[in-house]
């Protein structure tokens, strides 16, 4: 029996851009397993502030992954559980490779999400009431302010490749992850969905086995790999459908909410 589901946000829960919200069948079936006592956490790269704009309409009571697992808090009253910042003494080198490859960069703090100028899509990651992106024209310039995690924006063609080269450099060191087509990630070493979903259940007092968790990015793969069962969305990349279980819909067809009826309702 499953009492715990993880389920990745963008790509995942949310239908396609441009509407990006959660559909009618799927709140049912999200609030039909909640009535059944499952827990219910959303495991996101997105802020807090994206979180709880975006499920305001889900009763999560459950500790929540955000900042693909850097922070774990509490979506009621904001509060955080658990947080491991990205290691002051890697930030710039960090920005400096990040601008070597070509890549534009984001800084993320506790309050706001900085940009270099220009960013693609920058303007357009958040909408309202969340807070926009702030560019600036050097985001290293920010160092030495309490950084979560550093991205790396670049054209999605090509970025894959880069995440190879930059996971072997930055081995030991950082988690390197992708959790977009066109975004890379770089966080604490000991950061990942995967973690944050192993304490969270541990706390919890429940064990893989009872877990059922969905993604379609890289991010994703070590909390499928965790979980008892992982579920790939049908618009998942090829690498995170080798690392599920089962490969449902995809996230434009209820993907998630067709394997909640199919293996928790029915």
């Amino acid at each position: 029996m499953y009492r715990l589901l993880a389920i990745d946000l963008d790509g995942t829960l949310l239908t396609p851009p441009p509407q990006k919200l959660i559909t009618a069948r799927t709140y049912v079936a999200l609030r039909k397993a909640i009535e059944r006592g499952i827990v219910i956490v959303i495991a996101t790269g997105q802020t807090l502030s994206v979180l709880r704009t975006v499920c305001a309409g889900l009763p999560l009571s459950a500790p929540q992954i955000i900042e693909n697992g850097a922070v774990i808090a509490d979506i009621a009253n904001g509060a955080i559980l658990h947080e491991k910042l990205l290691p002051t003494e890697y930030i710039l080198p960090t920005l400096e490779i990040l601008r070597k490859f070509g890549l534009y960069r984001a800084y993320h703090t506790h309050g706001c999400v900085y940009v270099d100028t220009n960013t693609p899509r920058a303007r357009s990651w958040y909408r309202p009431p969340v807070l926009p992106a702030v560019e600036v024209e050097d985001v290293a310039s920010l160092y030495p302010q309490p950084c979560i995690k550093v991205a790396g924006i670049g054209e999605a063609s090509s970025l894959r490749e880069k995440r190879f080269e930059l996971e072997r450099h930055f081995a030991g060191q950082l988690y390197v992850t992708q959790s977009s087509f066109d975004i890379l990630e770089f966080l604490h070493p000991a950061v990942s969905k995967g973690n944050a979903l192993k304490t969270i259940a541990t706390d919890l007092g429940i064990v893989p086995e009872e877990i059922m968790a969905f993604g379609d990015n890289h991010n994703d793969i070590g909390m499928l790999q965790f979980a008892g069962f992982g579920v790939a969305m049908g618009n998942a990349h090829e690498e995170v459908k080798a690392s599920a279980d089962y490969v449902t819909l995809s996230n434009a067809e209820d993907g998630v909410a067709a394997v909640i009826e199919r293996l928790i309702l029915s």
